[in-house]
């Protein structure tokens, strides 16, 4: 009877309940915490791996519209590397060892499918289609394996497109050959560094005679010494301009679809090259563009031959486009200088200046069958204030046609551009 009591008063009391029910949930709770954080970290390593399948699909879509002869196997690979490195970057950053961080990217690299396809419609235009798709276990810590958990996979899916597109088109540049154009740029000549540059420099020496035993003279003695050897400006508008043609050519390698002129000037107007198919006779004509330009600036006589040769009256480059099975066609004007319009003179000619101005208004305005007036890129390169402010007026736009380069690379990135938005080759990127 007494050991029945014992038991009823036994189970009667509550004391050290808590200890159990503490003791019982300790695990859970700590399981908990570990899943709070390590939910965090994922999400993080998924946004940064997210990024980088982004950036990789990005980088192949870009390529392969910009050269337009990678094969699908180079934009697989060319994905695969950018992708894996930029990865291994945010693997190498974790508290892994190092041999957990080795067999981490190892399983990345099998995990990980890349696929790029090109579809062709014409000669000159094709879409291309990039795809990552890969998955990573990020490894969990101690708290969460308490639970019986010790990674979770994620899964990264990334798509860009871009293409190529055959844009119908005449362009004409003017293009400044004026003195300052035989000026130096700040950029280094790659190709030859440095130039040795004669100078000279006074000395004394002994020259004594029977009058003055003690007679110094002085004699001027050349040497030569090795500086930079700078590019000019003319150089580096010929480079830009070669750039410019490359990229029309691969835009319309059948000579099909852009017909190019153009004319230089100085403070004269010189012979232009009038429009023609393919770009042989326009790459011949800057390339023969004086080393060692001289004169003024007026870019009048340059601008009214291209607006003669683009503008609507002018059915000629309509016919020729007519020609080639290609209904409609846009009209470019390609207007560079590097100063202000002065003639011939060292200063600074309203009068010029406002005929340029009245030119390109005149040229923006013209308009064809379909509504559209004269397209107009304006590039001022290294050029003065004055210079600016007219080339931005006669641009179509300062935010999509205005140039303003400072230095060689710049010049020939947009001389680059102009050529791909004209031909409309610039990449298309979705994702």
């Amino acid at each position: 009877m007494k050991t029945c009591t014992q038991f009823a008063r036994l189970m009667k009391d509550r004391a050290g309940n808590f200890g159990i029910m503490t003791a019982v949930a300790i695990p859970v709770l700590m399981g908990a915490a570990g899943v709070a954080m390590d939910l965090t970290r994922v999400i993080e390593e998924k946004t940064h791996l997210q990024a980088a399948a982004d950036a990789a699909t990005l980088a192949a879509a870009s390529a392969m519209s910009e050269e337009g002869s990678m094969s699908e196997t180079e934009a697989e690979k060319l994905m695969m590397d950018f992708y894996i490195a930029q990865a291994a970057q945010t693997i190498n950053t974790s508290d892994m060892t190092e041999e957990e961080k080795a067999a981490a990217l190892e399983a990345l690299k099998l995990n990980t499918e890349a696929m790029a396809t090109v579809t062709t419609t014409t000669s000159t235009a094709a879409s291309y289609d990039i795809r990552l798709k890969t998955s990573y276990d990020v490894p969990l810590s101690g708290l969460t394996a308490l639970l019986g958990f010790d990674k979770m996979t994620i899964g990264i899916e990334s798509q860009s497109a871009s293409g190529r597109e055959g844009n119908a088109l005449s362009m004409y540049l003017a293009l400044d050959e004026s003195g300052s154009m035989a000026w130096d740029t700040t950029s280094v000549d790659p190709a030859q560094p440095t130039k040795q540059v004669q100078k000279s420099r006074q000395e004394e020496y002994s020259c004594p005679n029977k009058w003055n035993p003690h007679k110094m003279c002085t004699r001027t003695v050349y040497y030569y010494d090795e500086v930079p050897n700078y590019l000019t400006k003319m150089a580096s508008l010929k480079a830009a301009a070669a750039v410019m043609f490359e990229e029309l050519d691969k835009a319309d390698p059948n000579k099909e679809l852009i017909r190019v002129g153009a004319d230089s000037y100085d403070d004269r107007t010189k012979a232009e090259q009038s429009i023609q198919w393919g770009r042989t006779a326009v790459k011949t004509y800057v390339s023969n563009l004086p080393a060692v330009p001289d004169g003024g600036t007026d870019a009048s006589g340059a601008m009214a031959n291209a607006f003669a040769a683009l503008k609507a009256a002018n059915t000629a480059e309509k016919a020729a486009h007519n020609g080639k099975g290609n209904p409609t066609f846009e009209r470019f004007i390609v207007l560079m200088t590097d100063g202000e319009m002065t003639g011939n003179s060292a200063n600074w000619n309203s009068t010029i200046d406002l005929k340029v101005r009245a030119l390109c208004e005149q040229a923006k305005a013209d308009k064809d069958n379909a509504g559209n007036g004269i397209k107009i890129y304006a590039i001022a390169f290294m050029a003065p204030a004055r210079g600016k402010e007219l080339l931005e007026y006669c641009s179509s736009g300062k935010d999509d046609y205005y140039y303003e380069p400072n230095n060689m690379t710049q010049l020939v990135q947009s001389f680059g551009e102009i050529a791909r938005k004209a031909a409309k080759t610039g990449t298309r990127l979705t994702n």
